[in-house]
């Protein structure tokens, strides 16, 4: 397949995403979006990769002539000094490839420098408070003093007409700002590898002693090439500067900022004994896909240039040196950090990296949970996927457990147009879920909303920190793996309702979760899933609710921050925007309540031992024992111990939390009785108010 058909296909691949997003009822009055939800799509699959944290994508342009400035949206590091600003050129056309040239690229670039120079000296006063360009530019605004550099992102599905080695860096308004063009077939490249930047080379000739001093282990076929060396924290902390989390691509872990012991513990050494660092720290690992090293005169070998470089490990030493400096005025001179870089073909990054990773010595351990895609249950996942059909009986769901693995799988099955037409036959793009996608369904569906609105970056780290051990070799049921399927249902129905009304644009996402949440949360998790999972879609009294909480939701979501000073973006991920979304008064309907499964249903119960056990129940008591159901034995022990030290549970009541621990014990065999789960009902909404809701933190 020639590379011009190929791209071909993947933008009418792209516009069919937009479409389903942006247009999913075929209405012509939606088209206005296709812009923003394309921001949305590429700004998203960037902060999958790190790239971005937390974008909001956010539409607002305005002057005319040469005072006309232009964004699409921004993205504020929390543990940064960077900004992020995007602006996007989008062509209505899904049939044939157009190209972007020189002057197009200057001129989006000029609108987003004005637009900073406007945010920058408090533009915002001019703006009606409230609305999404206030928001954006108010922030930026406060956030001013912070700031050291930007970052100055074109999005487009056009492609470079001619495309540049590097993009171009200079001063603007005063911050270094960096330029980089994010067109059809570098997104393409990003959707078909994984890899989310071209690779980084690190160029050490500029070092004072002409590259970086190095002892070579190499044992030859089968082996990996080793080196051995010592980075200067100067140069670390310019890396950092320069590339940022791409420097940490292919890290296990995210930066755990200065909230943790070890980078606290890191920090202070940076600053009260830098000339220790070395000799306290534990270095860091990276890979590199090649090292060109040479000989000086003296007779020593040094690493001239790293191609392909990513940390692996030490990504928290890293991080912290860059914020010692930057929060702290670190003086590096004598900060040095001992370095070990091996060097590995691209084309197994994805195998080597984890195990490198794994055995690292790291400060912090590396557990099972960190090992991402090659954790098992993502292998599991994935072979169940690959062999369970829908109930049609003719297309599949596909679980891309590595990044670019679909992409990857239609290139090699549909070598030609008829066996293309046959994949995505059978694995529609719309069936298409990553195991971000299944974090974001999970999470919503826990109850932990505020988490995904962190971004998909952050809110994966935290599924992954608190998945249940999982042996290799592990599969989900079929029935399981169908109620995951169940839930991203709900999720993309969730979306698409929600992307109906033309209000909700920046905080499409956040209402999506938020509003996810509190069905699941108010239904207590008893939609019919399998139910679900039989229609491929979601039932009219459920779509009902949905269409009418969604919009109150967006409305209220804004208040909470308003209240506590918090910009209101950050506010969306904090637990208690959460806790006071669920507070508020919220009917579940009565067609809603009637299609809600049966709270004391097991498997392997007969019909006519549930209808006897659900006689005389009603929807409240169906809601009790479904919520103490929930909990595990632990969790019950823990709100028991909880409640005798602070005393807010009597003693008869404790009695039936152990009871309820004990049933929980045994799979919850034995349901509780209306009794005993009105009053275990009681006890978790008690605990849930002191704080022991799970890990909201």
């Amino acid at each position: 397949m020639s590379q011009e058909t190929e791209l071909t296909i993947f933008l009418y691949e792209l516009e069919s995403d937009i479409t389903e997003i942006a247009n999913p009822d075929g209405d012509p009055s939606s088209a206005n979006f296709r812009e923003s939800v394309f921001t949305e799509i590429i700004s998203e699959e960037l902060a999958v990769s790190g790239i971005l944290e937390s974008p909001v994508v956010c539409h607002f342009e305005g002057g005319t002539g040469s005072g006309s400035f232009k964004v699409n949206g921004y993205s504020l590091p929390e543990e940064d000094s960077r900004l992020d600003l995007f602006v996007t050129h989008h062509v209505n056309s899904s049939d044939r490839l157009q190209t972007i040239n020189a002057s197009h690229i200057e001129a989006a670039f000029n609108k987003l420098e004005r637009y900073l120079g406007k945010a920058m000296t408090g533009h915002h006063t001019n703006l009606e408070p409230g609305l999404d360009p206030y928001l954006m530019t108010e922030r930026i605004y406060g956030r001013r003093e912070r700031i050291d550099r930007v970052n100055f992102s074109l999005f487009t599905n056009a492609r470079l007409a001619q495309r540049r080695e590097r993009e171009r860096k200079r001063e603007v308004h005063g911050l270094t700002a960096t330029f980089e063009v994010w067109d059809l077939e570098r997104f393409r490249r990003l959707r078909a590898s994984g890899m989310s930047s071209e690779p980084l080379n690190v160029g050490l000739k500029g070092l004072p002693k002409g590259g970086l001093p190095a002892v070579k282990l190499d044992l030859g076929a089968g082996g990996c090439q080793t080196w051995v060396t010592v980075f200067p924290g100067k140069l670390l902390f310019d890396l950092y500067e320069e590339y940022g989390s791409q420097l940490l691509d292919l890290n296990v872990r995210s930066y755990l900022q200065a909230r943790g012991k070890v980078n606290k513990g890191i920090l202070e050494t940076l600053r009260q004994s830098p000339e220790d660092f070395m000799a306290y720290n534990n270095g860091i690992t990276v890979v590199a896909e090649g090292v060109e090293a040479g000989e000086l005169p003296d007779g020593s070998v040094r690493i001239l240039e790293l191609k392909g470089m990513q940390i692996v490990n030490g990504g928290q030493t890293t991080a912290s040196i860059h914020r010692a400096v930057k929060d702290f005025q670190v003086d590096l001179s004598r900060v040095y950090v001992q370095g070990k870089i091996t060097v590995v073909e691209q084309s197994r990054f994805q195998e080597v990296v984890p195990l490198i990773s794994r055995y690292s010595n790291s400060q912090n351990k590396v557990s099972e949970s960190d090992l991402r895609a090659n954790h098992p249950f993502h292998v599991g996942m994935e072979r169940v996927a690959r062999r369970e059909w829908a109930p049609d009986q003719k297309t599949r769901w596909f679980y891309e457990r590595a990044r670019g693995s679909y992409q990857t799988a239609r290139s090699r099955e549909g070598t030609t147009p008829s066996r293309r037409n046959e994949f995505d036959k059978r694995y529609p793009s719309s069936q298409r879920f990553t195991k971000e996608d299944l974090a974001k369904f999970e999470h919503v569906w826990m109850g932990f909303p505020h988490l995904v609105s962190r971004g998909a970056q952050k809110n994966f780290v935290h599924f992954m920190q608190n998945l249940h051990p999982c042996p290799d070799g592990w599969e989900p049921t079929v029935e399981e793996y169908r109620r995951y399927i169940a839930k991203g249902i709900i999720f993309k129905e969730v979306r698409r309702i929600v992307s109906r009304n033309e209000a909700i644009t920046a905080y499409r996402i956040n209402v999506t979760a938020y509003t996810v949440a509190l069905v699941a949360d108010r239904t207590v998790r008893r939609i019919d899933l399998d139910g679900i999972w039989k229609n491929q879609g979601i039932s009219l009294a459920l779509q009902d609710t949905i269409e009418t909480w969604a919009p109150a939701v967006f409305n209220h979501l804004p208040e909470k921050g308003r209240s506590e000073g918090h910009h209101i973006e950050e506010s969306f991920k904090k637990p208690a925007c959460w806790q006071y979304i669920r507070s508020l008064k919220w009917d579940v309907p009565t067609d809603l309540q009637k299609e809600l499964v049966s709270s004391v249903r097991s498997a392997g119960a007969s019909a006519t031992i549930l209808a006897a056990t659900n006689s005389g129940l009603n929807n409240l008591d169906h809601n009790n024992i479904a919520l103490c159901k929930e909990l595990d034995e632990a969790q019950w022990l823990k709100i028991t111990k909880w409640g005798q030290e602070t005393g807010e549970i009597d003693e008869w009541n404790r009695g039936i939390a152990r009871t309820l621990a004990g049933y929980a014990a045994e799979g919850w065999r034995q349901a509780p009785s209306v009794k005993q789960a009105k009053r275990g009902a009681a006890m978790i909404e008690k605990a849930r108010k002191a704080g022991m809701s799970g890990n909201e933190s």
